[in-house]
């Protein structure tokens, strides 16, 4: 039923990316020129899972193409390397083994490089991913830009994608080098439909899926806006359906896949990407939820909790009105669900309620991304 399960991998970057063909190119054709890849700084913005890295492989591979022998293309995930340091460490060492991982100074490392790119002469594009996660990141993205002013003949291009823009890229000494930059949406319910199709036909076998999976897989995903999760689905019910000894994906096996990935329906990037007093709501709402047999909280215990985990955390909470607009924003984008309190509750009150999603399962989710976010704070 799957024919190559790398099609499906994280790693993989297709030939051509559906809805994104537009910023690929508009990347190649800004970098590109009769002398090699243009110095300077690409910025991709954008929420996980909308093509973000992908555009950047695809455009890097495209540039290679175009000189073929000439650029050296170096991918570092600033989650993994999240100092200067070490990501100085990664770009050398991709150009000359063997270098030392510890035991260089940040400036030894940086004349290692140089040396480094006046031996290799060709030209060097680094993909700096997840920057958000980068410790010190004006020092690092200014170092680079401004190799050239050393014993390197050219310095680097970069593409730093990230999540929203760091402050630093606003400076003027950054953002003189920007050549250009752009943010990408969330995938449409119809794009991710293209998506979805377009690697079932290179990852599945023939007539192991027909058009009601590529739309069941969409209808479970669709309101994340994100490929990343759509693959997932469709892989794990493709591998589902193989264990069972099926011929063809079912609905069902769908449904199954979507249930087991992170938490129904959302996925750990999903929340993630939230804002901070979004990921407070949120537990709050879990805490109380997982804590009582009921399905449906109040709203003013809900704010009360709030305000009891700000408290905890250390940050402002803020007021009943700005609550109340978070809420309804995670109720249209489909956490959430609200409804009015009928008979045998005394007042009206809105209720607030999880739905399919496990209170417990989202608690432990939300302690473990704001334990990760908020360290070295002593949380929960």
């Amino acid at each position: 039923m799957i024919r190559d399960a790398y099609k499906f991998s994280e790693s993989y970057t297709p030939s051509k990316l559906p809805h994104r063909e537009k910023e690929v190119e508009l990347i190649v054709n800004s970098l590109a020129s009769s002398v090699g890849v243009m110095e300077g700084l690409v910025l991709i913005r954008g929420e996980p899972g909308i093509g973000k890295t992908s555009v950047a492989k695809l455009s890097s591979k495209r540039l290679e193409s175009r000189m073929p022998g000439n650029l050296r293309v170096v991918h570092v995930n600033c989650r993994t390397y999240r100092t200067p340091t070490s990501v100085i460490q990664r770009i050398a060492s991709s150009i000359m083994p063997g270098i030392p991982d510890r035991g260089l100074s940040y400036q030894e490392m940086i004349l290692m490089l140089e040396k480094a790119l006046s031996k290799e002469n060709k030209d060097l594009l680094v993909i700096l991913d997840e920057i958000d996660y980068l410790r010190d990141g004006d020092s690092l993205v200014y170092t680079l830009l401004r190799l050239h002013e050393g014993e390197a003949p050219k310095s680097p291009t970069l593409i730093a994608i990230a999540r929203w823009d760091p402050p630093y890229m606003m400076d003027d000494s950054i953002r003189s080098f920007m050549v250009t930059r752009m943010s990408l949406e969330k995938y449409m319910p119809e794009q991710l439909e293209t998506i979805v199709r377009y690697r079932a036909e290179v990852g599945l076998v023939d007539g192991s899926y027909d058009d009601e999976i590529v739309k069941k897989v969409v209808e479970l995903s669709e309101h994340t806006g994100n490929a990343r999760v759509s693959l997932k689905i469709l892989y794990l019910a493709a591998r589902l359906s193989e264990e069972v000894g099926l011929s063809k994906i079912t609905p069902d096996m769908v449904s199954e896949a979507a249930s087991r990935i992170g938490v129904i329906g959302i996925t750990d990037d999903y929340l993630t990407s939230l804002d901070l007093h979004d990921k407070i709501l949120l537990l709050s709402a879990a805490k109380l939820l997982s804590s009582s047999d009921r399905s449906w909280i109040k709203m003013g215990d809900l704010l009360e909790e709030y305000k009891l985990l700000c408290e905890e955390i250390g940050v402002m909470p803020y007021k009943y009105t700005a609550v109340w607009k978070r809420v309804r924003n995670l109720r249209r984008i489909g956490i959430l669900e609200t409804k009015k309190s009928g008979e045998g509750m005394k007042g009206q009150t809105t209720l607030i309620s999880l739905g399919s999603i496990p209170a417990d399962k989202l608690s432990k989710k939300l302690k473990e991304i704001l334990r990760e976010e908020l360290s070295p704070l002593p949380l929960f």
